[in-house]
Order: C-alpha cells, then structure tokens, then sequence
C-alpha cells in the first residue's frame, strides 16, 4: 500500500481538506457563541448630554459648559492638530458648521483636549472660520475617546444617536437632513 507522502497531489488535497474542515469548526464555535439581538446584553445607557459636568472654551477664552447644551442637536467632534484624520475631515466640518450656524437648535462644536495655545498657534485654527474649541476642565469620561478624530450626535433630550470614530463626510446631505429632522423632533 502506498502511503500519502508518495502522492504530492493527494497530500495537497488532503491539507485543504483538513484546513476546511478547522474553519468550519471555528466558524460554527464563534456562531453559537454569539447571542441573537434579544439576548444581548443591553449597553450601558450613557449619561445624557446635559448631566455631564464639562467646560470648554472658544479660541478667544470665552468659556461654555456642556449643561447649557440642552434641548439642542450637538454635535461634538473630539480632535486633535497633530492627528491627520482630524485635519482631513475639517473642511467637512466647517461646511456642516455653515449649514446650521444660524439655527438656534444645532450645534457643532470641534473640541479639543490640547490646551488653548496648542491649538491658537496651530495654522488650521487660522484657516477656519468656524469657532474651535478646547477642553477647559477634565475631558468627561463618556465623551474621552479611544481614537481620534471620534464624533458624537446628541438628539435635544441629550442622547447619544450617533457615534463614529475616524474621518466622516460630514457634510454630506444625509447627514445635514438627519440633523434638520432631529433638530425638528420634539424633546422628551
């Protein structure tokens, strides 16, 4: 009887058919592993928008609190000038900041955790024309990201709707008629 090492053909086969097969398994582990949408566990409810103890100012030092944001649609880009991501999307930005600059029911703020110099003598803060802001007490834990750039979207009640961590269009037009429509729903 001939063994498998004497047929190279039937060895190949033989591997592929055994790497298949481990595959298989793994995939059918990790699937029964996993919970249907009813058994989830339910996430955490974050704090809303308007509880959260945060203070942040304007380049010019004019300072603002994260409580004042009630009844309103926020949102809140958490950036940095020495991330490239961060200064690729704020084009995006500002043109969503233009948008809705004069409704009293949006709000767009581009906030920073480095401190007021960092960011004054930064040439992309020369270049906007919208207000970019900086942390001015410790950074609440609910809004401290892993990465960067990370944006958040608060309906008027103060809940998080939408998060995204990376670069976004964010002036793109669904983006803009989500918020008129959140800016137009009733709080709760």
């Amino acid at each position: 009887m001939k063994s498998i090492a004497s047929k190279p053909i039937a060895g190949f086969l033989c591997s592929v058919l055994l790497l298949l097969l481990l595959e298989a398994g793994a995939a059918l582990l990790l699937v029964s592993g996993v919970n249907s949408a009813d058994e989830a566990p339910a996430l955490p409810r974050m704090t809303l928008l308007g509880d959260l103890r945060g203070t942040f100012s304007d380049l010019e030092g004019k300072s603002f609190a994260l409580e004042d944001l009630r009844d309103k649609v926020v949102v809140i880009n958490l950036w940095a000038t020495w991330c490239p991501p961060c200064r690729a999307e704020m084009p995006f930005l500002e043109n969503l900041w233009k948008k809705f600059q004069d409704n009293d029911r949006v709000q767009v703020l581009c906030i920073s955790k480095e401190t007021l110099e960092e960011v004054r003598r930064d040439p992309l803060a020369k270049s906007l024309t919208m207000p970019l802001y900086v942390f001015t007490s410790p950074v609440p834990p609910e809004l401290d990201p892993e990465g960067l750039p990370t944006t958040y979207i608060f309906d008027r009640t103060g809940r998080v709707v939408f998060g995204h961590t990376g670069i976004a269009q964010w002036d793109a037009p669904e983006i803009v008629t989500y918020l008129e429509a959140l800016s137009k729903a009733k709080g709760n």
